[in-house]
């Protein structure tokens, strides 16, 4: 960071100073996280995405019938990040007027004919706000909304301030329908689809104390502003965001399955789901926000199930989203590649063999090589050592990516255990099987290996690997097949 910071990169602060270390900072988010879901039943995923919206200075769209704990879960986030006189809360109707989200026009002004509104108290001063009925905005109000919610300032008279808002979260019973609201629905990089409790939830849900819980059926506000840890000042979510922002690489990997879902949603789904540039790289920042809160100096691809909350337009793309994500994982482990470079070198190696054991007969198995042949020999020898290599790497690899992918994601502290638990269970099984296809690969390129340095036959080698044979023989170049089969095997045995 630049000058005028403490020791290793933090500002200095009296209070809220960011602490780089992983366990100070993971001790902090799960005492809020605590704070967020104490009482709450089945809202472990909204007061997650709540909590990663606040770190990433971003807002969250809760779409959900009434009776859903939706703003609950804004003020609690209110009593986390902020005091009473900086939360702001309002119901918008479509009759609703500027004054009730930016304040009164100040009579003082106007007698010095200055158009200036009184923001105290209102949205412009508030570090969290929860609107209800958010896409019932009008145009007298749209435009300074939307000024507010993506560059956090705000048209006052002749001049235009800052706004200290850290997270808006936004409420609806349904998606916007008119097409003037798609700039504001854009606004909000989280969306989650709150559900009622379901009948396994509905026990404990009644079973709450009435201290816990309103007559709505929601905690109450007192619940939430109970005394301990889990303050987040923010001026250390400010730090948190730098600190992210500047330490945390993105790989390439990563970079293209953010490219190709992109892609892939445009382009491949139907109807098309739309993907700003402004949501796309406002992906980025989450993700390495997802990675430095979990610890982490580099995104993992792991890092992009969080997308499923930021990639979609109506509830039911959702699970697109999820199952493609699941499916890239998946297929980083994929073997086919592997099994043409196999079937690439046992071509080569197919080919010095025919060439060995023709210079054989013709020199009686007494003639030594000429310096090409030699060279070419090395060079086969060379190819399949390094895909033996390659592929003993890769089983590996894959072997400890199955022991930490369960850790890695358990861990995760954006994730519910339950949303964990079922990624797990999709990955397990094919990454199992890549693990099982990639042993066959080593067997068969030892079984090369072995083959060409032990001068084995090429009959022998067709019975040892007949699918690799058969691919051989089936498209491999005519002038490499035509002499095998000018040699009949049976003439051989």
């Amino acid at each position: 960071m630049e000058g005028g910071r403490g020791g290793e990169g933090v500002r200095e602060r009296s209070s809220g100073a960011f602490e780089p270390e992983k366990d100070a900072v993971r001790s902090r988010l799960s005492a809020a996280l605590s704070k967020l879901e104490n009482g709450l039943v089945e809202r472990g995923a909204e007061a997650r995405l709540v909590l990663l919206a606040a770190c990433c200075g971003e807002h969250l769209l809760l779409i959900g019938p009434p009776g859903t704990a939706k703003s609950e879960v804004a003020r609690r986030l209110g009593s986390i990040v902020s005091d009473d006189a900086a939360f702001f809360q309002r119901v918008l109707t479509r009759f609703s007027v500027p004054e009730e989200l930016f304040g009164p026009l100040s009579l003082r002004s106007l007698e010095q004919d200055v158009y200036r509104r009184n923001t105290t108290g209102y949205l412009p001063e508030a570090q969290v706000a929860f609107i209800d009925e958010v896409f019932k905005a009008n145009s007298a109000v749209l435009n300074a909304l939307l000024m507010i919610l993506n560059e956090k300032r705000f048209d006052n008279g002749n001049e235009q301030v800052d706004v200290p808002l850290v997270c808006l979260v936004g409420a609806s019973n349904e998606l916007p329908q008119d097409p003037e609201l798609q700039a504001l629905y854009d606004r909000f990089l989280f969306r989650k689809l709150v559900n009622p409790v379901s009948d396994d939830g509905i026990t404990d849900l009644l079973s709450s104390t009435p201290s816990e819980v309103s007559a709505e059926g929601e905690v109450t506000r007192a619940m939430a502003m109970a005394k301990g840890e889990g303050r987040l000042e923010p001026e250390w979510l400010e730090d948190l965001m730098e600190e992210a922002r500047r330490e945390v690489a993105v790989p390439n990997q990563v970079i293209d399955i953010l490219a190709r879902l992109r892609s892939h949603l445009m382009e491949e789904c139907e109807p098309p789901i739309y993907i700003s540039d402004r949501r796309l790289l406002k992906c980025v920042g989450m993700l390495k926000m997802c990675a430095f809160t979990n610890g982490r100096k580099q995104v993992s691809e792991f890092d992009t199930l969080l997308l499923k909350h930021v990639c979609w337009s109506t509830p039911e793309e959702q699970d697109k989203v999820n199952d493609w994500i699941v499916d890239q994982l998946v297929s980083q482990t994929e073997t086919k590649q592997l099994r043409y470079l196999l079937l690439g070198v046992f071509t080569r190696c197919c080919k010095a063999m025919s060439n060995r054991e023709g210079g054989s007969e013709r020199g009686g198995g007494g003639e030594e090589y000429s310096p090409r042949a030699d060279q070419a020999t090395c060079q086969v020898t060379e190819d399949v050592e390094e895909l033996v290599e390659i592929l003993d790497a890769k089983l590996q690899s894959m072997k400890g990516q199955m022991e930490s992918v369960k850790d890695l994601l358990m861990g995760n502290v954006w994730l519910c255990e339950g949303e964990a638990a079922v990624v797990v269970e999709q990955l397990q099984r094919p990454m199992e099987n890549s693990v099982e296809q990639i042993e066959c690969l080593l067997s068969d390129a030892l079984t090369v290996e072995a083959s060409y340095k032990q001068e084995v036959p090429l009959y022998v080698v067709a019975d040892l690997l007949p699918e690799y044979w058969s691919d051989f023989i089936r498209k491999g170049n005519i002038e490499d097949v035509k002499p095998l089969g000018l040699k009949p095997l049976s003439d051989k045995k």
